[in-house]
């Protein structure tokens, strides 16, 4: 039984860490997740679940940006996005983020965390 439960863990940190890697011509693996967002097409960040967003200045106090998803047209306050973006923020962005229940800061859209968010080229 010991035996079982050792190669049974052997299978799936071996297949976990299969999933999370890619082999580059000379051999070497790669993490996908470190590869530079902006030259993956938009179907493979779609696929990875990202989301086509834009981001504007915030035209009322409490929020100082807004982020606009293309896909929902939904106007959001990305209450984290200065630990993503210190200086240069992008005016296009691929972005995953998650719904906050607390009180809007400001009239323009609705409070999110950003939980990935990278520029965007297209």
């Amino acid at each position: 039984m010991n035996g079982l439960l050792k190669i049974s863990c052997l299978i799936i940190v071996i297949c976990i860490y299969s999933c999370n890697t890619t082999k580059r011509t000379d051999g070497k693996a790669v993490n996908d997740d470190k590869n530079n967002s902006q030259t993956i097409s938009s179907e493979k960040m779609l696929e990875k679940g990202f989301i086509k967003g834009t981001l504007s200045e915030s035209k009322s106090e409490g929020c100082p940006y807004i982020l606009t998803v293309e896909k929902y047209g939904d106007k959001l306050d990305p209450i984290n996005l200065q630990d993503f973006f210190k200086d240069d923020m992008p005016d296009k962005v691929w972005v995953k983020y998650s719904s906050l229940r607390m009180k809007n800061r400001c009239s323009e859209g609705r409070p999110v965390s950003i939980q990935e968010i990278s520029k965007r080229t297209d």
